[in-house]
Order: C-alpha cells, then sequence, then structure tokens
C-alpha cells in the first residue's frame, strides 16, 4: 500500500513524517519511503546544472519531473507499505490552471504522462489546517526559503487546488484514491497517534 502525506506548507508534513518514520521502526514494521522533490544524487546532470539554471521555470519543471521518476524507480510500490512525503498531488497543486473541472483533466493527464513511473497513491492523508494557523506557523520559522509559497494567495491556491482534487476525485480519474482528512491543528504527538493508528487500520484491511 502506498500511503502519501499531504498538505500546504506549515501544516506540519515535515514533522509527522520524521516522528512516524521513528515509530514504524521502533514496532518493527517495514516500510520504504518514497520522496519525489528530493534531490538525485549530486552527480546526475539535473543536479549539477541547478546552480546554472535555479531560475529558469522550464528546467524546473523538468528538474522536479526527473527527480519524481528517478525515486520511483527505486521502489517497490508492490511492497506492504510505502510511506509517501508527498506525492504526485503535490505537482498537480502547484502549477495548478483552473478549476474547470473539464479543463483540469488534460492538465492532470499531462502531468501523469510526465511522471509515467509514479503511481497514484492507494491513500493520502491530508493534513487540515484553517490558514490563520498556518500562517502564524509559517511566521514562526527561522527559515529563508520558499517565501513565494508561503504567500497568503499561494497557500489560499494550494488549499483550494488540494480541496479540488479530493472532492472532485472520481469525476478527475482517481476513484481507486483513498484519502483521509487528518486535523493538523492538534499537538505534534496526537497527529502522530492518530495517523500511526489509521496506518495500521489499512495495512490489516490489505492483509
Amino acid at each position: 500500500m502506498y500511503i502519501a502525506i499531504e498538505g500546504t506548507k506549515g501544516t506540519g508534513k515535515s514533522t509527522l513524517l520524521e516522528n512516524l518514520e521513528h515509530k514504524l521502526q521502533q514496532e518493527g514494521i517495514d516500510f520504504q519511503m518514497f520522496a519525489p522533490t528530493k534531490a538525485m544524487p549530486k552527480d546526475t546532470w539535473w543536479e549539477k546544472a541547478y546552480a546554472e539554471h535555479c531560475q529558469d521555470d522550464v528546467y524546473l519543471d523538468s528538474l522536479y519531473t526527473a527527480r519524481a521518476n528517478y525515486h520511483a524507480s527505486k521502489i517497490d510500490f508492490n511492497a506492504s507499505l510505502v510511506l509517501g512525503d508527498r506525492s504526485m498531488l503535490t505537482s498537480f497543486v502547484t502549477r495548478w490552471p483552473h478549476d474547470d473541472l473539464n479543463r483540469l483533466v488534460p492538465y492532470l493527464n499531462q502531468i501523469r504522462q510526465k511522471e509515467f513511473l509514479v503511481p497514484l497513491p492507494d491513500l493520502v492523508f491530508y493534513l487540515d489546517l484553517p490558514l490563520e494557523v498556518t500562517l502564524a506557523r509559517l511566521a514562526q520559522r527561522e527559515r529563508h526559503y520558499g517565501l513565494l509559497d508561503e504567500k497568503v494567495e499561494r497557500l489560499q491556491q494550494a488549499q483550494q487546488a488540494y480541496n479540488t482534487l479530493l472532492q472532485y476525485k472520481d469525476q478527475l480519474g482517481f476513484a481507486n484514491m483513498q484519502y483521509q482528512l487528518i486535523d493538523a491543528n492538534q499537538h505534534p504527538e496526537d497527529v502522530l497517534e492518530n495517523v500511526y493508528a489509521l496506518v495500521l487500520k489499512h495495512l490489516e484491511k490489505c492483509e
């Protein structure tokens, strides 16, 4: 089963994934980690070209496609548990064009063709957090990257894109993809216990 963690910046994805990995290891549960946006080895052309082309939007689009396919080629998606640090949904949301369902289908299919080695998740845990709480969390971070994605307008667009994807998933061609909204406005330990219990529940169903 391929389970992906999704959500906008500031919702606690990194904290949850770190804690969940540790919990699964402690309990002796085998899993693979799939991180489609993670950098490839430094000696690949795409990564070596980053310094020169990092302001080129076409290059960046192709870079993240290459990363996703590279990491997907290393994963056995038929394993009992693949844990996704994001998924193809992130690619959908990043360049979300509009909310016309008829025009969305060709856009989504185009990305699926580009990331041809990346399957859709069987299950998505979407970390749901009110925008005002997300902004407050981001303001507390001492970070200096990804500021464009932390602007109110971009966060609103991303939230709306996720909502559309999940609400209309059947019409958009994702009927087999399940999803679960996770209340991220809790203490990280409570979010962890909630998600961990759901992972075990779905693993038992698969068995």
